[in-house]
């Protein structure tokens, strides 16, 4: 008889352990969010003389904050910022462009429970974003700015959320399908006037598509 009931107690203290991990996804909730994706590719160009070894480098750190407007559904914005490195090196030239961008994105993210721990969601989101690039060279050059952007977007990404308390999720998303329409102009005073339109459509799946993120969950 006291086996049995150990064993009943023990079964009723995991089912209410495990009940307590219930994502805090309902109507009336908060949730606040940051993710950060890095990227880094290198290629070399032998197809002139002298060849050259080309570098680029990115991060994106993207904190946003949302609030449940139903069950399983959130709407909120979020801030992205962009910082790019670009670097072209033969034997003798270094060449190093910087580009910064700042975006604001409001979104409206759907989730799927899967698994009372694991949640897939869809997220759909516009973009609007101002940046600048400089650049400098290893002879004699300074760091200038040579060129201002600015771009609007929208686009679609699937995810997936884990959350590991009821509060603490870890989202990582993966992919994406995108439009954007840009323009960037030469910065007041360069040698030259110019200016560059791009449109652009992006269905990226590559590894670099991943994004790696925390969410904390603020129930009412």
């Amino acid at each position: 008889m006291k086996k049995i009931f150990t064993t009943a107690m023990l079964a009723l203290l995991g089912a209410g352990a495990y009940a307590q991990t219930i994502p805090q996804t309902t109507q009336g909730s908060i949730v606040v969010s940051g993710s950060v994706n890095l990227s880094n590719e290198t290629s070399e160009n032998t197809s002139y003389d002298p060849a050259s070894k080309n570098t680029y480098r990115s991060i994106n750190l993207y904190p946003s904050i949302g609030y449940f407007i139903q069950d399983g559904l959130e709407i909120g914005t979020g801030l992205s910022l962009r910082h790019q490195t670009s670097i072209s090196k033969t034997e003798e030239l270094k060449q190093t462009s910087r580009t910064k961008t700042i975006s604001l994105s409001p979104y409206v993210r759907k989730y799927i429970p899967l698994h009372e721990q694991l949640h897939l969601h869809g997220t759909a989101y516009a973009s609007f974003g101002i940046g600048n690039t400089t650049g400098k060279n290893n002879q004699g050059s300074s760091s200038v700015v040579v060129s201002t952007h600015h771009n609007v977007a929208i686009g679609a990404y699937p995810g997936l959320t884990y959350f590991a308390t009821p509060r603490l999720g870890f989202t990582a998303t993966f992919g994406s399908l995108s439009y954007e329409n840009s323009r960037e102009k030469a910065k007041e005073g360069q040698a030259s006037d110019w200016s560059r339109r791009s449109n652009y459509f992006r269905a990226d799946l590559s590894p670099n598509s991943i994004s790696l993120g925390l969410s904390y969950f603020i129930s009412r």
